[in-house]
């Protein structure tokens, strides 16, 4: 199974030790993430840093192993599908669009807590807590 992670569920897994964190490291399936993901983190990356605990470079290392788990998917690769996608969720929310796209075009469902992504039914959506129910082995 693929799972397209939006950038929240990074962020929750930056700022505390956490199942989320946990799984993302450990989850057998395949983690996707549009490319536009790095330029949202570092937009928060402050937020992070106070959040966290942790010291900026820290972050920095920090984000960094992480994305060694994340695939990320170039723009390229999910053009294709995002007219369908901005006609499915574009409406409710603009900015859920690219994660639908990326979503449709990797035959993948999409782990967000965002609940924007109910008003589609193109992809599977899951929630954090689903994900910990379904794969968490610990």
């Amino acid at each position: 199974m693929k799972l397209v992670i939006d950038a929240n569920v990074v962020i929750s897994a930056l700022i505390a030790d956490s199942k989320t964190r946990e799984l993302l490291v450990t989850l057998e399936p395949d983690l996707l993430t549009p490319a536009f993901v790095y330029d949202e983190i570092e937009n928060y990356e402050e937020l992070i840093v106070e959040k966290s605990g942790m010291e900026p470079n820290r972050v920095t290392q920090f984000i960094d192993l992480l994305f060694q788990y994340i695939e990320v998917v170039p723009a390229d690769d999910f053009y294709p599908a995002i007219e369908r996608a901005d006609a499915a969720i574009g409406d409710t929310d603009p900015h859920d669009v690219l994660y639908l796209a990326c979503a449709i075009a990797s035959d993948a469902a999409i782990w967000s807590d965002d609940s924007d992504f109910d008003e589609q039914h193109l992809v599977e959506t899951h929630s954090t807590s689903y994900v910990i129910d379904s794969f968490d082995t610990f």
